[in-house]
């Protein structure tokens, strides 16, 4: 499916507010069982030893893998690595994301859940498996067990548990989503803080867009979030879900240029743009069908009106060409982000 096929997926999802929503096929039916008889991390030799290896590896070829496909920077580092134990929460905006994820948690030992249908029969259930990876499963049994895991991993230390907690893939997404309760029971049941990772996305730099690249990767590590003493459980999960997505929203404000006191998740990436602008007005664009290309199109036509009234030297028919109008607008129309506009456009 082309990307604009998959935006348009998106926006209608977070008008529905349906934001856990899956927009990328996958099967089932080649996935290994996750039941209560699954060993979340075995203890035999075998599978040590073949952990030491496929950790080993990806320590050594993440950092180039990550370079070459994303030109990856890591921004905030330190408050990931000032911390022991944490669970940390990612926004899932790729199907390569867990290459980055592992990178930003060098320093500690790695693991990370994610949906059971991931572990495929065969060799590379037994990658993932020594890589760190943990299932989640419906089974009541096999969730206790992960519970029992994940305690123990928290044991012995200088650990990362990572989760996806908004659920579902949205592919190079560039909005925040709701976060679930999941990853914050984990956190409080074992007292350990919670970071806020976000993956964001960047234009290529001049050559890496000659070579095809659409986007490069920039990682956000927010301040870690920590249980309180004077709350209970139950208000300490709640505490720490609101503390955690207002982290994650702002982070998406600043760096694609939202209004914070303005932004609204079931708003378009280019509409929460144009609002910010004061190009468009929030309240009555979410009355409306999520429509990026038609919006495009009544806005710089709106500006171009806009600018003509603005210009007594010129005829109307002399104005300019549209070549000349995005330029002296400073428009990026070829970008996939749509309007680029600088301070003086309003």
């Amino acid at each position: 499916m082309a990307k604009r096929n998959y935006d348009q997926m998106h926006a209608q999802y977070a008008r529905m507010e349906a934001y856990d929503q899956w927009t990328t096929p996958f099967r089932e039916d080649d996935a290994i069982t996750v039941d209560k008889d699954y060993v979340f991390q075995p203890k035999t030799r075998t599978f040590k030893a073949g952990k030491f290896i496929v950790k080993s590896l990806l320590r050594t070829l993440l950092p180039i893998a990550n370079k070459i496909l994303f030109d990856l920077k890591i921004e905030g580092k330190d408050n990931l690595k000032q911390v022991d134990n944490a669970i940390r929460v990612s926004n899932h905006v790729m199907l390569l994301d867990t290459m980055i994820n592992f990178q930003v948690a060098f320093g500690h030992r790695h693991f990370m859940t994610g949906a059971s249908f991931q572990l495929k029969k065969g060799f590379p259930s037994k990658f993932f498996r020594a890589g760190g990876f943990l299932p989640l499963a419906s089974s009541i049994k096999a969730m206790s067990n992960l519970d029992k895991t994940i305690s123990e991993i928290f044991n012995n230390g200088n650990s990362v548990v990572t989760f996806y907690a908004e659920q579902a893939m949205w592919e190079k997404y560039e909005n925040s989503r709701p976060l679930k309760k999941g990853a914050f029971h984990y956190a409080v049941k074992n007292n350990v803080p919670v970071i806020m990772t976000v993956i964001l996305f960047r234009q290529p730099s001049w050559i890496r867009r000659k070579l095809g690249v659409k986007k490069d990767c920039t990682v956000k590590v927010c301040p870690a979030i920590y249980p309180r003493a004077d709350l209970s459980d139950k208000e300490n999960i709640d505490y720490m879900q609101k503390a955690t997505q207002e982290a994650y929203d702002r982070a998406v404000c600043e760096f694609y240029g939202y209004n914070y006191d303005l932004y609204d998740m079931r708003l378009t990436p280019l509409e929460n743009k144009l609002v910010a602008e004061g190009l468009i007005d929030k309240n009555q664009t979410l009355e409306s069908k999520p429509n990026d290309e038609a919006l495009k199109q009544r806005v710089e036509k709106d500006l171009q009106e806009r600018a003509k009234a603005q210009q007594p030297l010129f005829y109307e028919e002399d104005f300019c060409d549209d070549e000349e109008f995005y330029d002296y607008y400073d428009f990026d129309i070829y970008s996939d982000d749509g309007l680029e506009l600088n301070e003086q456009t309003v």
